[in-house]
């Protein structure tokens, strides 16, 4: 028995609240419903088989939406679509009789009173015998739409009931044969449309739109009932260690752009108007919010089952998903619940958030298991994993917190609203308050700006740091960004902040940045490589700021530097010949980008030891210094050092075109450092002999292995085979023209960069 406040609470919702039902159908006599169709004419009621066959044979096969795609696929839907340019209804005689039925089908669904849908026609569809179609479920198309609505007209058939599920519940409508059938459902149920057997089974399909929804103002529900619930929600976060929110979850699902306090459907909005209410009396806030449940559970079974698609009327996004009839399910393993946008009361709505929740901060009336999952995917036996059941959810809930949190929630939520809204408080004259909410964010502003950065976080707060005036402060908001997230626009404040909190502290803060670095940047799509490229345009930047813009400017160089020559080491030490020039070719920019910007603040320090590194080694750091050459215009050559670099590539290519070419008969292959263990020194023997082309080596397996390693890593041009008689087998490396035509090749390569390198001199010269 579930003893939490939060179990109650749920308790207290499931019990007080009438529910409305997830479908609802109804009749209606003929009289009103005056239907032509171009190419048929005036359709004829209930539908004799002969002019539902010339239906028939003026539609088009019926497509249905998967993920981007409109497909058609009679495996998933069989069905005949009449085109909506051929269908005109007598709308002024129809609305006698749909709107009243509107009113009806309003009232069944759940929508409180004074509510008011509208039908906008669809589609009008055939079904001959033996057509059908898969479950699937109808997108919502326009923000208001809250479901369909189906129009069946009276005709003779069997088969082709309507199935619509939701949950664990399932409705079955047929239709009649001489009246109006009406059946509205909420557009997140699952529905099918079983295979006619005999006769045709004709229907108009409409989309449902909420276009008015009166709330129930919240004195006007239970009291008695309100202040249970709010006295659930005072015991639930009335303890010290208490959690930061109560998360309801809801029954239905709902898009981004249909969530909406005046557009819930059903039993999600008497649950919802009850709980803003209890909110109220135990002074809380409280938010609607999307929210994604994955839940993994256990199985027994080792097979996948067979799969069936999960369809769209109108081709928006669906996926693929398990049959979990198929499995027998046992026992939730673990679930994780994921806030992704929310809407307060005013409607002001927060939608770039990923809030995470704790199982101890969540309750329902309707658990998950007990509803049509979106996706799920099974995992057999792996390894020590047994069978699981991964299943993935979309649904509403209600978000509440005390109000003397607040401002603690939403910053976890939403980092860029907590600097928005210190950046307020300050400009309002509160600087204590905003130094106290600042200090409130530390014990987790590091995660939550880690998780939320987006391409003006840290501009904000720079800005948030500098007006903060109190370094310690300044310097907690800005620990969690990288110096990848920095652009020319964040001169001024960069330069403003060292002014006021001095060179220490900046140093300190370049250097906490350049530890969080990361490869790559979601919020920006820069990686190290590229914002380096950049660095010059900030490095002016900063220079034009005055004051301490220099120095701000030599820091972030410094750290630049840094990652250059590491990434040059860790480039040295790669055994592949091709890869190792090709990324030191890749790091001709970065470190063009270091002079560059070097040269703008005068940083001869770093750029001293970066050309040294570059001119380093003879040849080793050939292809590097050819690409830094490359980057940058041979006019900038002289002011950002690369003089010495050109004169260092001359003088290397002319010492390597001077050497005298290998001779026809000359096989010799060095073997790069590496291991020296007994086999290396044979290969090694074998590779530096000029005549031997050919060497047959019984080896045992892990020999063979280490040969083949050593011969594949350093791309020689070797060949390795391996004779399968005998005991061990024998290994037979052959040496390969491959040898004459590389060199050939880099020779040609050689003369075409010196060339160049004579050529941008001439051109610098007359510039």
């Amino acid at each position: 028995m579930n003893n939490t406040a939060r179990d109650r609470l749920a308790t207290l919702l499931a019990n007080g609240v009438e529910k409305g039902s997830f479908s609802a159908g109804r009749t209606a006599p003929t009289n009103d419903l005056h239907l032509e169709v171009q190419g048929v004419g005036t359709i004829q009621l209930p539908v004799p088989q002969v002019q539902a066959r010339q239906l028939c044979a003026i539609s088009r096969p019926a497509r249905y939406g998967q993920g981007e795609h409109t497909l058609f696929d009679k495996r998933v839907r069989d069905t005949w679509e009449v085109p909506k340019s051929r269908v005109k209804i007598d709308k002024r005689r129809w609305n006698q009789t749909l709107g009243p039925v509107l009113d009806q089908l309003t009232s069944a669904l759940g929508f409180p009173e004074g509510s008011q849908l509208r039908a906008e026609f669809h589609s009008m569809l055939v079904y001959a015998p033996g057509q059908f179609f898969l479950p699937h479920q109808d997108s919502e198309k326009d923000d208001a739409m809250v479901g369909s609505l189906v129009v069946g007209l009276p005709s003779a058939f069997t088969g082709g009931a309507l199935e619509i599920h939701q949950g664990a519940e399932t409705a079955t409508y047929r239709g009649s044969k001489k009246s109006l059938s009406f059946v509205g459902f909420f557009s997140d149920c699952r529905h099918q449309v079983r295979p006619v057997t005999s006769g045709y089974r004709v229907v108009l399909t409409y989309d449902l739109l909420i276009v008015s929804k009166t709330r129930q103002p919240p004195g006007e529900v239970n009291s008695e009932l309100i202040d249970k619930l709010a006295g659930c929600l005072g015991e639930h976060f009335g303890t010290a260690d208490a959690p930061e929110h109560l998360v309801y979850l809801l029954d239905h699902q709902y898009t981004p752009r249909a969530l909406s306090w005046s557009r819930l459907k059903g039993l999600d909005d008497r649950s919802a108007t009850l709980l803003e209410a209890a909110a109220e009396r135990a002074d809380c806030e409280v938010v609607l919010a999307l929210v994604d449940v994955h839940e993994t559970w256990s199985t027994d079974w080792s097979e996948p089952p067979s799969r069936w698609y999960r369809h769209s009327d109108y081709g928006d996004d669906d996926e693929d998903e398990d049959d979990d009839d198929e499995y027998d399910v046992q026992e939730l393993i673990e679930s994780e619940i994921t806030l992704n946008a929310w809407i307060d009361l005013s409607g002001s709505s927060e939608s770039d958030l990923s809030l995470s929740v704790g199982d101890d901060e969540v309750c329902t009336s309707t658990p998950s298991d007990d509803l049509e999952p979106y996706s799920s995917e099974h995992e057999g036996y792996l390894g020590n994993w047994g069978n699981t059941l991964d299943r993935w959810y979309h649904r509403g809930a209600i978000v509440l917190w005390p109000r003397h949190r607040a401002f603690i929630v939403r910053a976890q939520a939403s980092p860029g609203w907590a600097l928005d809204t210190l950046i307020t408080q300050i400009h309002t004259g509160d600087l204590e308050g905003a130094r106290n909410m600042a200090a409130a964010l530390a014990p987790f502003w590091d995660r939550e700006v880690t998780r939320a950065q987006s391409p003006d976080l840290i501009t904000n707060a720079l800005s948030v740091g500098l007006l903060i005036t109190e370094p310690e402060l300044a310097a907690m908001l800005l620990r969690p960004f990288h110096l990848e997230m920095l652009s020319h626009t964040d001169a001024k404040t960069l330069s403003a902040l060292a002014e006021s909190y001095g060179e220490a502290w900046m140093s300190a803060l370049v250097t906490q940045w350049s530890l969080e670095r990361r490869s790559y940047y979601p919020s920006t799509g820069k990686n190290t490589a590229t914002w380096i490229a950049e660095l010059p345009q900030l490095c002016d930047a900063l220079a034009h700021t005055g004051g301490s813009g220099v120095g701000v400017a030599r820091l972030l160089l410094i750290a630049a530097k840094s990652w250059t020559r590491e990434s040059i080491e860790s480039t040295l030490k790669e055994s592949s010949p091709s890869r190792r020039r090709q990324h030191l070719s890749d790091l001709g920019v970065p470190v063009a980008g270091v002079l560059q910007g070097a040269a703008l603040v005068s940083a001869d320090a770093v750029s001293d030891e970066l050309i040294g590194l570059v001119c380093s080694g003879g040849d080793r750091m050939l292809d590097c210094a050819i690409a830094v050459l490359r980057a940058a215009p041979p006019a900038e050559w002289e002011t950002t050092g690369l003089e010495l670099v050109k004169a260092h590539v001359r003088y290397t290519l002319t010492d390597l075109l001077a050497l005298s070419q290998r001779r026809d008969d000359d096989w010799s292959i060095p073997l790069p450092p590496g291991c020296t263990c007994e086999l290396c020194s044979k290969l090694s023997t074998f590779l530096v002999d000029p005549t031997q082309t050919q060497l047959e080596w019984p080896l045992r397996q892990d020999g063979r292995a280490h040969v083949h390693h050593r011969i594949d890593a350093s791309e020689l041009p070797v060949t390795h085979q391996t004779r399968r008689t005998g005991r061990p087998y024998t290994l037979i490396l052959t040496k390969t023209d491959a040898l004459f035509e590389r060199e050939h090749e880099e020779r040609q390569r050689f003369e075409t960069e010196l060339a160049w390198l004579d050529g941008s001199s001439w051109v610098n010269d007359a510039e």
